[in-house]
């Protein structure tokens, strides 16, 4: 009785946040960004991950489900963490204005509603490397975003 309880406040929640909030809200209403750290196995490589969403509700429905799937065909990927807030942390304010920080990341811009503004940092890899395959780590997340997409080479490394 109590599973079939929790089914169905389960399938209640998740039709109101399909209805009323993310993946398919299209309006800014309260933005948040979801940082989302992601290591790949069997390298020392780390991507940290953000994005702009439309609200705390959207953040929380899209989380790793949507941005994950975006880097999926990268090698074995392991989620080490992910989180909704109101800001990011100083480090990484200047991701959202396109400025160069320390590591090369790729910049994401929405192109379709249901997409949303993403940044993926590179960690455990020289920037120059990261700069040098750019193309084709470009190439690959074209097949499944259609926004704008570039790379922003790091200061160092």
């Amino acid at each position: 009785m109590k599973n079939l309880i929790f089914l169905l406040a389960l399938i209640g929640v998740s039709y109101y946040i399909y209805t009323h909030h993310s993946p398919f809200q299209t309006e800014e209403t309260d933005p948040h960004f979801i940082e989302i750290r992601v290591s790949i196995n069997d390298t020392n490589v780390k991507l940290v991950g953000f994005g702009k969403m439309h609200s705390y509700e959207d953040c929380l429905a899209r989380s790793a489900i949507v941005w994950g799937n975006v880097f999926k065909q990268t090698g074995n990927l392991n989620l080490i963490n992910t989180q909704c807030s109101k800001t990011i942390s100083k480090k990484y304010q200047k991701l959202f204005n396109n400025q160069p920080i320390t590591a090369t990341y790729i910049a994401m811009d929405k192109g379709r509603g249901s997409e949303r503004d993403g940044r993926f940092v590179f960690y455990g890899v020289p920037s120059s490397y990261v700069a040098k395959e750019c193309n084709k780590i470009i190439a690959d997340v074209k097949k499944r975003y259609r926004g704008k997409i570039f790379c922003i080479k790091g200061t160092i490394g």
